[in-house]
């Protein structure tokens, strides 16, 4: 089994860490938690002070009217109090969880927007997610519920010190015994979340498997793979094996709590015990009165209380502490990009140059780009071919500037890419990929969602739909372009076809128009004569722009200025078409083996 991580950080600096971040997020939030404090104290000490004044009345058979008046006074002070007291709390409970929901909301958006997408993809990262944003949607968040256990603990603090005095100056040995019992209940209290901890490696993987296959099941898309190759019990298998491992340790945990809990019921037995037999016979040795015997015995269990209490806010700082280590972790992931302030980014034509660029996936062995050298010239049409796991998507990433080099450069017009503020820099890229995930915009937001603020953004996203070949499908929509993708999110909802959907994607890029065009196979879901009018067209696409075009059919490499290679990670070719033909090298080879399961077509270029 493996050992505990080693603790990164001091329970009491992700306490402050947490504060100050809750400071940041809503000052009155702490104000309302802690403003009751007072309150939390006075009102058992009146009750309890209440029934010694009364009973002693009554036992000195004190004037009708003088119980009267101390029943009046009673009511008073109660009612004064309690009015402050669910004053403070209204106020508090209509800041409750706002912290949380903006930590979620904050989270979310580094996920998405401020971090690498690069880092997204490592199992370091994945498992820190994991732990952080299983806390944050928990329902009981240690980020906003740490404010709430310092306030227990701060309660039980002054609590003691008031009930402790009283008990102290009946006899300071009960109070002693008192305080050993509860302070005996810390190691109980930290037998079960101290297990938790120990052992969250356990199944920290297999619950991040769970969440995977619940969102298997819900993806309608991955539906008809599912019922078509029968894997519906394979994949409940799967489900409920991992739902039995977690099970198993969440039991053991379980069964920790249950014996704590066993434990801290005995000790409280033989505190109460001992309370009862001093108490009963001070009362019958004359040292108390029956007044006094209910108001000790009363402070005798508020005490007990508050010492439990300060001992189980002390164990849950220290677990709450443990937690924050994992928004700790999550909020201070470092970035290879430049998310801040960084050089304007290029306003004309784009020049590319990779330099002894070398990349290798997180936890791979071998590098998948090895000493790649080329330069995409200013409004040059490169197109990049090679079979699958040769590094063209890989390659295509880095000049998004989702991956960063693992060693070299890549210059854009003399400038590294972490120059440039990140998001300034996407700014510069129309892009086309493999992968088609639809979202439930209407066809004009999807289209024109990098500018819905751009003048004259209808009729420019209705241009972009009629150069992709997709206008005439929309425009016979109930309601046109203003109809939802995706049935079942909107009542106007429909869903395109593969190659519908593609060329919505190239209508995207189209209207962005950013400088630099990436279109990763792009007619792989096209129809033959879909695919030959992205052809004709791709000269008037690229026009004024530096564009890449990935393709495993090596026909449609030819209107491009110029072919690169990729075979295993590195360049082994690079020139024109008729270049690389007359080299008869690996290009001419896997050219002429397309060629005989597709005929040529002659394509006349505009």
């Amino acid at each position: 089994m493996k050992n505990k991580e080693k603790q990164k950080y001091s329970h009491l600096s992700s306490i402050k860490w947490a504060y100050k971040k809750l400071w940041n997020i809503e000052r009155k939030f702490i104000f309302y938690t802690f403003a009751d404090i007072p309150f939390l104290i006075a009102s058992p000490l009146i009750a309890s002070y209440f029934s010694k004044v009364l009973i002693d009345a009554v036992q000195s058979c004190a004037e009708f009217k003088s119980i009267v008046n101390i029943v009046i006074s009673f009511i008073a002070v109660v009612f004064f109090t309690e009015l402050i007291y669910v004053f403070l709390g209204t106020r508090f409970s209509a800041r409750r969880h706002y912290p949380t929901s903006v930590f979620q909301t904050e989270m979310s958006k580094m996920e998405n927007s401020e971090t690498d997408y690069e880092i997204t993809e490592t199992q370091e990262y994945k498992k820190i997610k994991q732990y952080a944003f299983s806390d944050a949607t928990g329902g009981k968040a240690a980020v906003e519920f740490i404010a709430q256990d310092t306030k227990v603990f701060l309660t039980a603090l002054l609590g003691i010190i008031v009930y402790g005095y009283l008990l102290g100056s009946l006899n300071p040995f009960l109070f002693l015994v008192v305080a050993f019992v509860s302070l005996s209940t810390y190691f109980t209290t930290r037998m079960q979340p101290k297990y938790y901890e120990k052992n969250k490696h356990n199944f920290e993987k297999e619950s991040r498997k769970i969440s995977y296959l619940s969102s298997i099941s819900s993806n309608l898309q991955l539906s008809k793979d599912i019922k078509l190759y029968g894997m519906e019990k394979w994949l409940d298998k799967l489900l409920s094996d991992y739902q039995s491992f977690v099970l198993f340790w969440n039991k053991k945990c379980s069964f920790r709590g249950f014996i704590a809990s066993l434990l801290s019921g005995l000790m409280t037995l033989i505190q109460n015990g001992a309370a009862y037999i001093f108490l009963t016979i001070s009362l019958f040795s004359g040292n108390i009165s029956v007044g006094e015997f209910v108001f000790y015995f009363s402070a005798v269990g508020s005490v007990a209380k508050y010492l439990q209490n300060i001992i189980g806010s002390t164990a849950k700082l220290a677990s709450r502490a443990e937690k924050i280590e994992y928004y700790r972790d999550f909020y201070s992931v470092k970035n290879k990009f430049n998310y801040s302030k960084g050089k304007p980014v290029p306003t004309d034509l784009i020049e590319i140059e990779f330099r002894n660029v070398w990349y290798k996936y997180d936890g791979a062995d071998d590098y998948t780009l090895k000493n790649i050298n080329f330069t995409i010239n200013k409004g040059e049409s490169i197109a990049m071919v090679g079979l699958n796991g040769a590094g063209k998507t890989t390659l295509i990433k880095l000049i998004c500037g989702f991956y960063s080099p693992t060693k070299g450069k890549i210059l854009i017009n003399g400038k590294e890419i972490s120059e440039f503020n990140i998001n300034e820099y996407y700014s510069l890229i129309s892009a086309v990929f493999q992968e088609i995930k639809p979202v439930a915009f209407t066809m004009y937001e999807f289209v024109a969602s990098s500018d819905l603020q751009r003048n004259n953004s209808r009729e420019e996203a209705v241009d972009a739909m009629i150069k992709a070949g997709i206008y005439d499908k929309i425009k016979n929509l109930p309601n046109g372009i203003d109809t939802h993708l995706m049935k079942g999110i909107h009542d106007d909802g429909v869903d395109l076809s593969g190659g519908e959907m593609q060329k919505l994607l190239l209508a995207r890029a189209i209207y962005k128009n950013g400088p630099i065009l990436i279109l990763d196979e792009p007619t792989a879901a096209l129809d033959p004569i879909a695919e030959n009018n992205l052809y004709l067209q791709y000269k008037n696409l690229n026009r004024n722009k530096t564009s890449v075009f990935i393709s495993h059919r090596f026909a449609s490499t030819r209107f491009c200025d110029r072919i690169i290679l990729l075979d295993e990670g590195e360049i082994k070719e690079a020139g024109t078409h008729d270049e690389l033909m007359a080299l008869k090298g690996k290009y001419a080879h896997l050219f002429s083996v397309q060629s005989k399961y597709y005929k040529e077509d002659d394509i006349n270029e505009e």
